[in-house]
């Protein structure tokens, strides 16, 4: 199977071309890199969201370039009917490949498109597509929570009810079930963290080993880093480790002297 599919690889060229807004006098940016393709072009996203695009099934009101997007109309280039994006993502998920990335910036006047080029999983896409329960718009929800991206509260909470996702808003992640259906489990742990109890056993043993000189919440954190949760930020990393450390105070399994941290 080609890393890329040809349609795919024209069809946002096209776009670009296209749509592009000449008067700014910006390039089309067209770049291979490792794993994905890259595309930009300046100029307000038409359909105004990417959800209006995949939605829209009728022809397409006005094109920015008239006589341009006539031509192409006439070459095959382009359609009138707006179907080529979803067809991207339909043809994406098909090849078992990631779906594909819009960056739309309507203010700056600017849209980023990347094509992927890998698999996410072959196995957890294969359970995907074959479960008869899933619609495209649930393979793009998952897709983005594989990504760590944010995905609308209702669709979450539907992929929650399903036990398709687990976690909470903002910081999603493919369920254990999945996880261990589709033999993500290592990469499950690293996104979810160990659980509270194994934190305190590597508390406990990383004070056992400082002594009596004890330890400073930072040098604590630097320790534990790796294995707290890899879909929080690291503000909530340390604050989650400042909730662990209270609680192991309170029940009088570690104490403080000014900022360090030392075993009872």
């Amino acid at each position: 199977m080609k890393q890329y599919d040809d349609y795919t690889i024209r069809e946002v060229l096209h776009n670009c071309i296209g749509h592009q807004d000449y008067t700014l006098q910006q390039r089309i940016n067209f770049v291979e890199n490792p794993g994905y393709l890259y595309y930009s072009n300046a100029g307000t996203f038409i359909p105004g969201t990417l959800e209006n695009a995949l939605r829209n099934e009728e022809p397409q009101t006005h094109f920015r370039n008239e006589c341009l997007c006539r031509a192409m109309v006439d070459f095959n280039m382009i359609d009138t009917v707006s179907r080529g994006i979803k067809k991207m993502f339909n043809e994406q998920w098909r090849r078992h490949f990631p779906m594909p990335d819009y960056e739309i910036d309507q203010i700056k006047k600017k849209v980023v498109v990347r094509i992927h080029g890998n698999e996410i999983n072959k196995r957890y896409t294969d359970l995907l597509k074959t479960n008869d329960t899933l619609s495209l718009w649930d393979c793009i929800s998952l897709d983005a929570v594989q990504k760590g991206r944010t995905i609308h509260e209702e669709v979450a909470h539907d992929l929650l009810k399903r036990g398709l996702i687990e976690g909470e808003a903002p910081h999603y992640s493919i369920s254990l079930s999945i996880a261990k259906n589709t033999h993500q489990l290592p990469s499950y742990t690293k996104t979810k963290g160990l659980d509270k109890e194994r934190l305190r056993q590597m508390v406990l043993q990383y004070l056992g080993n400082a002594g009596d000189e004890g330890a400073k919440r930072d040098s604590i954190y630097e320790y534990l880093k790796d294995v707290l949760p890899q879909n929080k930020t690291e503000e909530q990393r340390l604050r989650m480790l400042g909730d662990l450390l209270k609680a192991m105070k309170m029940e009088k399994l570690i104490k403080t002297d000014g900022r360090y941290w030392f075993l009872l």
